[in-house]
């Protein structure tokens, strides 16, 4: 009776992952072309190591998940395509990036606004601002 009842389980369980594998092939990629290309331009040049993406990543550069609301296309692509002299402390420099992975950059960006944040990353604070 038990292994009658495993069996049973096991065949249920089995039929039901395969189910669900098969219904998750058939929906469309939630992410868009355009900026899984931008994510592979951002993972090329390491970008994480000075920016972050909600809250997580480096902390010399900005928190660059709603940069899209700061600054228009136009302005963001001119700026990776000639990226403007850095001030002589920082580690690195800005790497110059060709006008096809700016603008595939701009989409992941693009891209990252319309995710719901819900307000995260918090906005920076002064020492000793009340919450």
């Amino acid at each position: 009776m038990k292994l009658r009842s495993f069996m049973i389980i096991s065949a249920l369980s089995f039929g039901g992952f395969a189910l669900m594998s098969w219904q998750s092939q058939q929906l469309p990629h939630p992410i868009p072309q355009e900026a899984t290309q931008g994510k592979q331009v951002w993972q090329d040049y390491n970008c994480i190591s000075c920016h972050a993406l909600f809250g997580n990543g480096g902390y010399n550069g900005d928190d660059l998940t709603h940069i899209i609301n700061k600054r228009s296309s136009l302005e963001l692509i001119n700026f990776f395509v000639k990226p403007p002299v850095m001030r002589p402390n920082h580690k690195r420099l800005h790497p110059q990036l060709s006008q096809d992975e700016a603008e595939k950059l701009v989409q992941y960006f693009k891209f990252l606004d319309k995710i719901p944040t819900l307000g995260w990353p918090p906005k920076a604070r002064k020492s000793g601002e009340n919450i």
